[in-house]
């Protein structure tokens, strides 16, 4: 009932232990960063972040070996695979996360105004390392908890249509309890999950994504100085006011919950759909994934104290 004829746990079980670890890392990291922040914001997020990257990689690498069997190259099974290729999918994440955003944001400043107030002095420039390293280790843990080993186990339980729904309906859903959230921002993550889980299963890794999800969030939040899910936290040099109609600017949600944010996550799902991004090879061999569960066919795949609130 719980394990195949080799002794590994079924995938639907498999996912149900990694679902529940997520949840008790999310909330026993959480609690390690309020006791330890003392009330200051950033650094919560920082503790809170790193912890629940790090929490995650070391007990999603425990199912791996008691359930599966995996033995070595436990990171690469999990979509963090050290193969000839990753960097360069991790660079185009970043590439593509940074052109869509500096699309939706001139289309904000052409059809609305965008008012800058700098913030920038010794202080505000002391805080961009720790601000880059909660968003890198907060995009990971992101990427871990809804692309990574849960999904993965879904998807082979239940093929890659109904993971990816069900994934990015949970990766809104989280977002709900951000400042600002919306219906309309609620709807444009669930899309952005979309494209996210589409742009791993195109690679069977998470570099890809990884890059597109941690390139927004920094150049809209840190760059451009705009609310990233409604969280200021990362306006630290500059601090930027969207001012029109809310379709326009997504309100004091930001630009997730707008229609030139939307727009431009349909580009990257498009983008990432069938742009030629080739199959990272795995080491970790346990894994061979389905063929009904690759989103295109093969031969396209080939050649190519509050509580804790999430980023996109």
């Amino acid at each position: 009932m719980f394990t195949d004829s080799d002794g590994r746990l079924q995938p639907a079980w498999a996912f149900a232990l990694s679902a529940l670890l997520c949840c008790v890392a999310f909330f026993v990291c959480a609690y390690v960063a309020g006791a330890l922040a003392g009330g200051h914001s950033l650094r919560f997020e920082v503790i809170f972040r790193s912890c629940l990257a790090g929490v995650l990689l070391v007990g999603f690498s425990w199912i791996l070996t008691v359930g599966n069997h995996v033995e070595e190259h436990r990171f690469a099974a999990q979509g963090l695979p050290f193969a000839p290729g990753w960097l360069g999918q991790l660079a185009a994440g970043c590439g593509l996360g940074f052109v869509l955003v500096v699309i939706a944001v001139v289309a904000v400043a052409l059809l609305g105004k965008l008012s800058f107030h700098s913030a920038m002095n010794s202080h505000s420039l002391l805080r961009v390392p720790a601000v880059l390293l909660v968003l890198i280790t907060g995009a990971l843990a992101e990427e871990l908890m809804f692309r990574g080993y849960p999904f993965q186990r879904l998807v082979e339980a239940i093929g890659a249509g109904g993971a990816i729904l069900v994934f990015s309906v949970l990766f809104a859903l989280v977002h709900l309890m951000n400042p600002g959230a919306n219906p309309w921002g609620l709807l444009n993550t669930v899309v952005i999950g979309v494209a996210l889980s589409v742009a791993y299963l195109r690679t069977r890794a998470l570099w890809l994504p990884w890059g597109l999800h941690f390139a927004w969030n920094t150049t809209l939040g840190l760059i451009f100085g705009l609310p990233v899910s409604g969280l200021r936290l990362f306006n630290v040099v500059l601090r930027t006011t969207a001012t029109g109609p809310a379709w326009l600017t997504g309100g004091t949600y930001g630009l997730e919950a707008s229609v030139p944010g939307a727009s431009v996550v349909l580009v990257g799902l498009i983008v990432v759909w069938r742009a030629p991004f080739r199959r990272l090879i795995d080491p970790a061999t346990f894994f061979s994934p389905r063929d009904d569960s690759e989103p295109n066919p093969p031969d396209v795949t080939t050649p190519t104290h509050h509580p804790p609130q999430l980023g996109l």
